[in-house]
């Protein structure tokens, strides 16, 4: 893995680290993802393997679903632009087909948050 791709994974690890205090705040503790996550041994490769399961969508897919949270799922971080070059086209349509099965605005949410990309993003750093 070159320094690029490792400082990439880094970062995604961060960014879905980052979104899970207030997930809890609201009720939802995702353990099974972190689980998934040690086993895997990061976000990136955890992200992957929902991606690639038959059964289509997680349990912590369906409750944030549940809660009207989906831009805090893995599948909504995947096909954030910044984080494109982590993921396969595949994995990344797998992603898209299961937002929009759930009726997620996925090209609103896609314009809102690259209107107001991180600043790591902005500053090329």
């Amino acid at each position: 893995m070159n320094h690029d791709t490792a400082q990439l994974v880094a970062r995604y690890n961060a960014f879905i680290h980052e979104g899970i205090p207030q997930l809890r705040r609201l009720g939802y503790s995702p353990t099974q993802f972190l689980e998934m996550v040690r086993s895997a041994g990061d976000a990136v490769q955890a992200t992957k393997l929902l991606l690639a399961s038959p059964r289509h969508t997680s349990y912590g897919f369906q409750r944030l679903y549940s809660m009207g949270r989906l831009a805090d799922s893995v599948e909504f971080a995947a096909l954030l632009p910044w984080f494109e070059p982590l993921f396969t086209p595949e994995e990344r349509e797998e992603a898209r087909i299961r937002l929009i099965l759930h009726e997620f605005p996925v090209e609103a949410k896609l314009r809102t948050a690259t209107a107001s990309p991180p600043t790591w993003v902005t500053q090329g750093v």
